[in-house]
């Protein structure tokens, strides 16, 4: 999709607009918003589809075309933020946590955020590289739990069939007319590979 945008034809589809804030918004006002409209669209499509065109809106100014397209590069990491967001919100449930004060909220976002970024990685390193082995991706303890918990080879593994063995862990069941698994089995999964790595570790130190 990215590559199919073409130049913007002139700096006039970039320029200044007012906005009314939302109604029903408490606080919100009746003050105007500034902001910044950039218009971008594809030019040569396939013949069977849709052009894609895209009018974006900006508090920062562009008053360039060289902004405009810095602009439209922003825009184009929105799934992957929307997706980090998600895994946030669904996988990590940061919402469920009934936290009240912003201080607590920002350190276990602190607590979280790495983690959710590190399942998005995973994620999608294996839907890019589904075949690759599961060794470069995944750290050797991480691996060799998740692979004697499904019966497979940690050294056989790819990517995809450890990310797959992960989402199973939490619940995901992979039948054939199942989707991609969703956040909350990879949380499910990825916390249950957490607690059997702690055990793993507690036990190395025990002589039972």
């Amino acid at each position: 999709m990215a590559e199919a945008l073409v130049a913007l034809r002139s700096i006039s589809h970039a320029g200044p607009l007012k906005v009314l804030p939302p109604r029903n918004e408490p606080g919100a006002g009746n003050t105007p918003l500034p902001l910044w409209a950039v218009r971008v669209w594809e030019e040569l499509t396939p013949a069977d589809e849709e052009p894609l065109e895209w009018i974006l809106l900006t508090s920062v100014p562009t008053t360039t075309l060289a902004q405009a397209w810095e602009r439209v590069e922003w825009y184009k990491h929105r799934w992957v933020v929307e997706e980090y967001h998600q895994c946030l919100k669904t996988g990590c449930r940061l919402e469920e946590r009934q936290l009240q004060r912003v201080e607590r909220i920002m350190r276990l976002l602190g607590l979280l955020s790495p983690v959710a970024m590190r399942l998005l990685q995973l994620r999608d390193l294996s839907r890019q590289e589904p075949q690759a082995p599961a060794s470069q991706v995944f750290e050797a303890d991480v691996l060799a739990v998740v692979a004697a918990q499904t019966g497979q080879s940690p050294t056989q593994m790819t990517t995809e069939a450890a990310w797959k063995a992960v989402a199973q862990m939490g619940g995901y069941l992979a039948r054939r007319s199942d989707g991609p698994p969703g956040w909350k089995p990879l949380w499910r999964g990825w916390l249950r590979v957490q607690t059997l790595l702690e055990g793993v570790r507690l036990a190395s130190h025990l002589r039972l």
